[in-house]
């Protein structure tokens, strides 16, 4: 597949901190909460998706208005929007870094050609790369933000995985049986294979089986949690990039499954489950500790998860806040007409 390499941008994009004409913001009070969560409420024209947590306080989103598209923050706490960045074509995906200041935004005007900007928080631009498709799937290194897999689909669904390195803005062609490979560490990747789950080095090519009777896993730094069945029962595991594992338990209800799962500290977990065998599906937010389910709460829908600190955003447009430890919950985001 061709690809093509774009040097880096060096223009300084200017920040908008007024707040929009069209979207109003409302209080709403929450028990144990030192400032209350301001509700944003948006025309469904103005809103095109919520990316997630840009900080513990602020928001990702974005907004079309002008014949352009916005990435915005919303804080919470004070209902302030302000203007990372803006472009005249679509923004089709956006990433913050874990650990990194950085957002990865990804635009497109066509099926032939996508473009990933890395900037920082305040929207200055970093690196940029082309590649010769917008169907990307892009999985970004959680510990090291200068590598990004990306895998690149063709219209007749043939990909190619690639190895962004922003330190020299090179790509490398990595080949994988699976186009959705995750990383484990900063130097393998692990992906699903016959309902096994590999290890595979970037470095020298070598495969280790990490599981087997595999359903479905997430990675996370350098942990990978896996979802397997055992007998009748389903079976999670953490496991370390050596294949040790850390920790194990039973899933409570073997008609719930892992929707999403996110690694808040080395060895606690949040996950979202659903009983998939209902008419209508009944979803639960889970932490797990150690190994040990130590809160669970009912949701009002499915959906996405993206935590941050001791909280989470839920739903499948993520507009519900949740506190982890009380169990508050607030629909911060309010999609309608505003007169």
């Amino acid at each position: 597949m061709k690809r093509i390499l774009v040097p880096l941008v060096c223009s300084v994009f200017l920040i908008a901190c007024t707040q929009s004409e069209d979207i109003e913001t409302e209080e709403q009070s929450v028990e144990n909460e030192v400032e209350p969560v301001k509700t944003l409420t948006a025309s469904q024209d103005d809103i095109r998706f919520v990316v997630g947590w840009l900080n513990e306080t602020a928001i990702l989103f974005v907004a079309h208005k002008d014949t352009e598209d916005h990435l915005l923050s919303y804080d919470l706490q004070t209902g302030d929007i302000h203007t990372i960045f803006t472009t005249s074509s679509t923004i089709s995906e956006v990433q913050a870094h874990p650990t990194a200041e950085q957002l990865l935004v990804k635009t497109a005007d066509d099926p032939t050609e996508a473009i990933l900007h890395i900037l920082d928080h305040a929207g200055t631009p970093l690196n940029e790369v082309s590649v010769a498709s917008s169907e990307l799937e892009i999985q970004w290194n959680g510990i090291d933000a200068s590598q990004i897999l990306i895998t690149a689909f063709s219209d007749d669904w043939s990909y190619e995985i690639m190895r962004y390195d922003a330190n020299n803005d090179t790509l490398v062609a990595v080949e994988l049986p699976d186009p959705f490979p995750h990383w484990l560490g900063t130097e393998e990747l692990v992906y699903i294979e016959d309902a096994n789950v590999w290890k595979q080095s970037l470095s020298t090519g070598e495969k280790t089986t990490l599981a087997n009777n595999t359903n479905q896993f997430h990675s996370a730094t350098d942990r990978v949690l896996i979802e397997s069945f055992e007998g009748e029962q389903v079976r999670y595991a953490v496991l370390n990039s050596t294949g040790e594992e850390k920790n194990s338990w039973l899933a409570e209800d073997d008609a719930f499954v892992m929707d999403r799962a996110v690694l808040l500290h080395e060895n606690t977990w949040m996950m979202t489950v659903t009983n998939q065998t209902e008419m209508m599906p009944t979803s639960f937010l889970v932490k797990i500790e150690d190994g040990e389910e130590v809160k669970r709460q009912e949701l009002p829908e499915g959906g996405t998860l993206d935590c941050e600190g001791n909280k989470c955003l839920t739903g499948y447009s993520l507009d519900t806040w949740i506190d982890i430890e009380t169990g508050e919950t607030v629909k911060w985001l309010e999609i309608g007409r505003v007169e």
